[in-house]
């Protein structure tokens, strides 16, 4: 079946199971209060750790999934553009209450205009990285990278089975192509600069 808030697509199954298995089973006031703070969330706010977890007690999981569903549910709703009645009528079909949905759809209501404006601002951002850590290497610990630079990559919501995780990653580089991929990078960032949005507005005032 297909799904205009998936962007005429099928629904992904662990959504479709996180609906039934989780996201019916709060009550319809619980679920809006959790679904404002996943919005919040998306357009960059404090993410309140305390406030979830008292809001999922109720439930078997400690409420991430159900933040990712959420997550997925109201991301794809804004980018897809559908409207309040479409994407109430199509998450009723996927399982949930017709109350719970009238709360999705009010959240959805709330915050679409932000959380579209923050989907445009991080436009060409996928799996962000967060911060980028060179290793030094150890004397005592052998692990079969001579000739290698070690570095350790943190990755922002990076999607592992379908759920937002921050992630750490090490890689190795060949310390001949160290240098090449640098000036790559530097050559990459001038490119990226000369077509920056907030440099094109300065230029316009």
């Amino acid at each position: 079946m297909k799904f205009r808030f998936c962007g005429d697509g099928d629904c992904p199954d662990w959504v479709l199971a996180e609906i039934i298995s989780t996201l019916s089973l709060l009550s319809a006031k619980n679920l809006e209060a959790l679904a404002e703070l996943v919005a919040r969330r998306i357009v960059g706010q404090q993410f309140e750790e305390g406030v979830i977890k008292s809001l999922t007690a109720d439930i078997s999981t400690d409420g991430k999934s159900a933040v990712a569903c959420i997550h997925f549910l109201l991301i794809n709703a804004s980018r897809h553009a559908v409207s309040e009645s479409v994407f109430s009528e199509e998450i009723q079909q996927l399982g949930l209450p017709k109350e719970h949905a009238a709360s999705m759809c009010r959240v959805l209501a709330a915050n679409v205009t932000a959380i579209r404006q923050r989907l445009r601002d991080k436009a060409f951002r996928i799996n962000e990285l967060s911060s980028i850590r060179y290793i030094q290497p150890s004397a005592d610990k052998q692990d079969n990278t001579v000739g290698c630079a070690k570095f350790e990559l943190k990755i922002s919501q990076e999607l592992i089975d379908g759920l937002p995780q921050d992630t750490t990653h090490v890689l190795n580089i060949e310390r001949p192509n160290v240098q090449s991929l640098l000036e790559e990078l530097k050559e990459v960032r001038s490119t990226l600069q000369q077509y920056s949005w907030r440099q094109k507005d300065k230029m316009d005032v």
